[in-house]
């Protein structure tokens, strides 16, 4: 990756990067405390699923996929970009009162957080001063999130999320 905006301070795109990262934490804790426990406990279902995707993918243990770990920095980039298009692609299934609204939502919410966390980490291994700090911080509060999520998802049955995932298909 050779992008002129990398290894400086105060780039701005890496600043846009941490913007969009700390609004989308703010969401997603509004997102999480308006929904209740039903909702939590799917994104961590979603956050498992996904990450065991990436997992398989990347040759990676799935606690890596979850934490952006053991991973190159372009494998990184090319994962930000799939969970990008995978979480525009389940937008279109977010129409309210069908079957896979709820599926698309988790789904949606997964990627999201991982994208982010995906971005931060990559940013905190190509920014310098303090971006790259910035961006260590984001990822950590990411990855914090995902293992809460994620424990809050396996005191669901995993039986149920195979279940609604064929209904959703």
């Amino acid at each position: 990756m050779n992008r002129p905006w990398l290894g400086r301070d105060d780039c701005p795109v890496v600043a846009d990067d941490i913007a969009r990262a700390r609004s989308t934490l703010l969401s997603l804790r509004v997102k999480i405390d308006s929904k209740g426990h039903d909702k939590v406990y799917g994104y961590g279902q979603a956050l498992r699923h996904v990450a065991s995707l990436i997992s398989s993918a990347f040759d990676v243990l799935e606690a890596d996929a979850l934490n952006a770990r053991g991973m190159t920095v372009d494998e990184m980039d090319l994962i930000y970009r799939d969970l990008f298009s995978s979480a525009r692609r389940c937008r279109t299934f977010l129409q309210p009162r069908t079957q896979a609204f709820e599926m698309a939502d988790n789904l949606v919410t997964a990627c999201s957080i991982l994208k982010n966390l995906y971005r931060m980490r990559f940013h905190e291994k190509k920014a310098s001063g303090s971006q790259q700090i910035a961006a260590g911080d984001l990822a950590e509060r990411f990855i914090t999130l995902s293992q809460a999520l994620c424990e809050q998802g396996a005191t669901v049955a995993a039986v149920e999320w195979a279940a609604e995932e064929r209904l959703a298909a």
